[in-house]
Order: C-alpha cells, then sequence, then structure tokens
C-alpha cells in the first residue's frame, strides 16, 4: 500500500467544487447479531428455532459445505463463499458433507432491500479484499469500546463488507448451478411451491412421488435433519408472514394463499407458532407485546399435526 503523502500528492484539483462522488445514499444496516454454528444439529434444529423473517441472514462458510434450499431453489454451499437469505425468504440447509463445521452468521434489518439484490439467489466466492472487510466486521463486533461508537463502527464494516460482497459478485464470471434435479428436499420444496394455495400433506406429496407415507418421512427426516410435517408448515407460515406484512391481501387470502384449509386452521397454528395472531403480527403497533414478540417468529419445531 502506497503511503498517505505518496497518494496525497498526485491528487489533482476537482472539476467542480460542489459535485463529487458518492450520489447513491446507502441504507444503513442496524440491530446486528453475529454467532457461529459449529455442529449440523446446531445449523438445521437452531436455524428453524430461531428464524427472524423480517431479518437479512448473512452465512459465511468457513469449513464443511452443503447445501442451502431458498424457496424452491437449491444452492451448493461450499467453504470461502458467502449467502444472502433476504428477509420472508425460507430457507434450510442439508447436505452437510460433515457433522462438524464452521459457518459464521450474521442477521441485521435494513430500512430497504434493493441495495442487496444482486447478491438474491446465489452463493458469491470471497475475495482477499472481501476477507480482510470480514476480519475487520469480527473485529469491530468482538473488540471492547464506547456502544456508541462501537455501533458506528459496526454499521460502517458491515455495509463495506456488502459492497464488497456486491463487488464479488459483479466480477464473478462463474455461474452458479442448481443441485441436480433428483435431490429431494428441492423436489419438495418445487412442489410445495407449485401447490401454494392448495393444502399440500404428506400424503399428496408421498403419492405425487410414487412412494409410501413412512418411506418419504423416513427419507426427508434423514436427508433434511426435521420432520417433514413440519417442514411443510414452516414453509406455508413463512409465506404467511411475508404476505401479511408485504401486501394488502385480506388474511383469509394470506390463509388461502398460504395453503391452509380455512381461516380458523390458518389463525390457529399462526398463533401456536409465533404466539401473536395474523393481525397483530401486521399490525404490531396496535397490539400489547413486547418488541422482541413482535418483530421476532419463532418457529417451533414440535411434533406435526396428523396429515
Amino acid at each position: 500500500m502506497k503511503p498517505i503523502e505518496t497518494v496525497c500528492r498526485t491528487l489533482k484539483d476537482p472539476v467542480n467544487y460542489f459535485t463529487g462522488r458518492g450520489e447513491s445514499t446507502l441504507p444503513v444496516p442496524f440491530n446486528l447479531i453475529l454467532f457461529a454454528r459449529k455442529t449440523k444439529k446446531m445449523l438445521q434444529q437452531n436455524d428453524l428455532l430461531n428464524r427472524s423473517h423480517h431479518r437479512f441472514v448473512l452465512a459465511f462458510n468457513l469449513q464443511t459445505a452443503g447445501s442451502v434450499h431458498l424457496d424452491h431453489l437449491s444452492l451448493r454451499f461450499r467453504p470461502g463463499q458467502a449467502l444472502l437469505v433476504h428477509p420472508y425468504q425460507f430457507h434450510h440447509f442439508s447436505q452437510l458433507e460433515s457433522s462438524d463445521l464452521l459457518w459464521l452468521i450474521c442477521t441485521f434489518e435494513l430500512p430497504t432491500g434493493n441495495f442487496l439484490d444482486a447478491l438474491r439467489n446465489t452463493t458469491v466466492s470471497l475475495s482477499s479484499k472481501t476477507r480482510e472487510a470480514l476480519a475487520v466486521l469480527l473485529k469491530e463486533w468482538t473488540q471492547k469500546t464506547s456502544p456508541e461508537l462501537q455501533d458506528e463502527l459496526l454499521q460502517s464494516a458491515l455495509i463495506r463488507l456488502l459492497a464488497r460482497l456486491k463487488q464479488d459478485r459483479k466480477s464473478s464470471d462463474t455461474q452458479i448451478l442448481p443441485e441436480p434435479g433428483d435431490n429431494l428436499i428441492r423436489t419438495i420444496n418445487q412442489m410445495i411451491f407449485l401447490r401454494q394455495k392448495d393444502p399440500c400433506t404428506v400424503f399428496r406429496l408421498a403419492r405425487a412421488m410414487d412412494m409410501s407415507e413412512s418411506r418419504l418421512r423416513t427419507l426427508f427426516r434423514q436427508t433434511a435433519g426435521v420432520p417433514l410435517g413440519s417442514y411443510i408448515q414452516n414453509y406455508r407460515l413463512t409465506r404467511a408472514m411475508a404476505l401479511l406484512r408485504n401486501t394488502s391481501l385480506s388474511i383469509a387470502d394470506v390463509a388461502e394463499q398460504s395453503g391452509f384449509g380455512s381461516l380458523p386452521a390458518f389463525s390457529r397454528a399462526f398463533k401456536k407458532q409465533t404466539g401473536q395472531t395474523p393481525y397483530g403480527y401486521r399490525h404490531p403497533g396496535n397490539c400489547l407485546y413486547q418488541r422482541n414478540k413482535t418483530t421476532q417468529a419463532v418457529l417451533r419445531f414440535e411434533k406435526p399435526p396428523r396429515d
């Protein structure tokens, strides 16, 4: 790196002292959380137990390849890559090459997501400069300083990291290919996606795939690490949350488009899994919930309902 004095001597006077660079207004990420996933069980179970649907989830694979399922798409996620899950985007991790892994997770909120559209539904290989930016983010997260200054440094470090990831994505000329078509979770996700308005049960999926329910349940549990009935329910609720927050559809229409058989069934399932009514989730300011309950939806993997 050139000394500051050397670079300074090469600077030219501006053509216009009132028009410069940096015209775009960058949104500032806030409410950042960093943590690590070190085992297969932690990744698959805790990911579904503590998913914050309104938040961005930025994952860095530091050790052990696996598969990432985004809505009805599937991508291979390899060491040295990053992946960004957008708010309300259904996601699940499977097919890990080892039960021991090291994935760094950063979740955050952003006033607008358009800034990160280039990172949707893709993995990004990290350049050396992006790895340096990631190291700065970790340093600011672990460094002890005044809370206000630490927050500012942390937020600015994340903006720089996201900008580097966009640059890596733009400069990459490798096409990210989905997994082969015989992948079980990918097939299940596509079938649920195509039947979003219909009650999608294990029985119907098994019949469409020409196998018994018990066989399908066993294969799915071995592949995904979670029960198929709970997985389907989680998929429906993820879609319902997105529709409630991002559309003006009536709650009855949200229930229908999320694949619930009736409005009462939808309301019961939503309240049981999130602790809120659909109306309360859509209008958090009108309800007497604590902030951590109005801004986060905790989906519990309990015994699934009978299909």
